[in-house]
């Protein structure tokens, strides 16, 4: 295998040009950023959002590089058996003892379509990596099918899975150790839907937190 710069193919050229305009314009406007960040991080929010390209979580916010951290996957899907995911929420719940995990769907949503579309076909072996992935949430889609048959719509599916994600976070040992050894001031979940047709989020009211947790008893602003 011969190796060969990025700067080789000029789409990358293009992406480095930018980073070094980029970075020079951070340094420009706060000298200190940089030297601030490299130390370390202390994010407060855990985002648990979809690996589309649409959905960059520090843009859609307003936050900025050290604000949030991060796990995306395909349609913001949660299991016990995710050891990515699961070491990302130790990281974030032992190291940084954040205050707040979301997990964020949003509209138009290619894994949810995908999902919904097997849904819509008899059950069959799953044989390639995304038709195992997907599975579960195939599952949920059927559940959601109306008594004529009719299958869910795509918006449906994607605020279902949402709340489905936030549920099985709940049952998950990592949470459960948290709210153990930090109490009522434990993380408190959160299930969101950001909306690509206008740039909004949109709060599906499914917050949970900690036993005997009192919202915004600790509403430290950070952002």
């Amino acid at each position: 295998m011969q190796n060969q710069s990025s700067l080789a193919y000029p789409e990358m050229k293009r992406l480095l040009d930018k980073n070094v305009r980029w970075s020079k314009s951070v340094r420009d406007r706060d000298p200190e950023f940089f030297p601030r960040h490299f130390p370390g991080q202390r994010p407060e929010l855990l985002w648990i959002g979809c690996s589309d390209a649409r959905v960059p979580e520090t843009t859609i916010m307003g936050c900025q590089p050290g604000d949030v951290f991060v796990h995306r996957n395909i349609a913001n899907l949660y299991s016990p058996q995710d050891d990515s995911l699961n070491a990302v929420m130790m990281i974030a719940l032992q190291n940084f003892k954040v205050k707040h995990i979301v997990v964020a769907g949003h509209t138009n949503c290619v894994g949810c379509m995908t999902a919904l579309n097997v849904s819509r076909l008899p059950p069959t072996p799953a044989s390639t990596p995304l038709q195992k992935y997907i599975q579960p949430l195939a599952t949920l889609s059927r559940t959601l099918f109306k008594g004529d048959g009719e299958p869910p719509t795509l918006d449906l599916l994607v605020e279902e899975n949402v709340v489905q994600q936030v549920k099985n976070l709940l049952e998950c040992d990592v949470i459960k150790s948290d709210w153990k050894r930090r109490g009522t001031d434990g993380v408190v979940i959160h299930g969101w839907v950001y909306h690509l047709e206008d740039g909004t989020i949109r709060d599906l009211n499914v917050s949970v937190g900690p036993p005997g947790h009192v919202p915004g008893k600790k509403a430290d602003a950070w952002f």
